[in-house]
């Protein structure tokens, strides 16, 4: 249970909601070139964040907040032509993405506890939540999935790797699959969703077979149906290593969670 009531989170709920919409999903793609080619001389820029406050006043009716939504007017405008001038000189980033989205988010939750008068529930929220021992728990094994076992992982496959002939792979593609089907297993452990691995391992395995067919040197124009067999079998040790660190990783977690 939450120190706030439904009503009061509905609210910071409803002004998600309405950013969401007015940031992905109602910006033409004529705004958003024109932002990125004038920035603060663009009028859409004025205009997507006169639409923003609007649907947030939309999404909250009432008359007395009209200071929140100007704030979001302000705030949203200020900090989406921050972004784009500072993509203008460096060049369209993740990381400029994600802090805009921070920001946006992060104006939204202190207004909502301003709106709700909830900043005395906010700090029993957080000494309730924040050092929870379960929770901290959980996400120390998210951790290792996304840092430590990658490192592992390859240490261990290294000796392989250098075997393998240069292939045309997306950078950084295998960290990225590796990761995700750790984050993945480590989940479903933690629920209890054993049967979804087998189907996570069977999807992988599919791909592979049909990943990059060779062409034998004594008949070049047969193509093999499968990959080449070193790459494969590096991939299989990769994966069989993933999955069962992933997977004796969360049975560990979920094991002092019930003591």
């Amino acid at each position: 249970m939450t120190p706030f009531t439904y009503e009061e989170a509905s609210i910071l709920v409803r002004l998600l909601i309405a950013h969401c919409i007015t940031d992905f999903l109602l910006q033409p793609n004529k705004w958003i070139v024109d932002k990125r080619r004038r920035v603060w001389k663009s009028r859409y820029l004025w205009y997507h964040g006169l639409l923003t406050g609007a649907l947030a006043w939309l999404f909250i009716p009432q008359l007395n907040l009209w200071w929140a939504v100007l704030l979001i007017i302000i705030t949203h405008t200020i900090t989406d032509g921050w972004k784009l001038s500072t993509e203008k000189k460096r060049g369209s980033r993740l990381s400029f993405f994600l802090i805009d989205q921070l920001i946006h988010t992060t104006i939204i939750v202190i207004l909502w506890l301003w709106i709700i008068n909830g900043w005395g529930k906010m700090n029993v929220f957080a000494q309730a939540y924040l050092p929870n021992y379960r929770i901290l728990l959980r996400v120390l094994g998210y951790l290792l999935m996304i840092g430590p076992v990658g490192y592992v992982i390859q240490y261990l496959t290294r000796k392989w790797f250098f075997e393998l002939d240069p292939d045309d792979s997306l950078k950084e593609a295998g960290k990225w699959i590796g990761i995700l089907e750790r984050v993945l297993t480590i989940t479903f452990i933690y629920i209890g969703q054993f049967g979804a691995i087998g189907f996570l391992v069977a999807a992988k395995s599919i791909l592979r077979v049909i990943d990059k067919p060779d062409k034998p040197s004594s008949e070049p124009t047969l193509i093999k149906p499968f990959s080449s067999r070193k790459r494969t079998e590096y991939v299989l040790i990769g994966t069989f290593l993933s999955f069962t660190i992933a997977i004796l990783t969360g049975l560990v977690i979920n094991w002092l969670l019930a003591l």
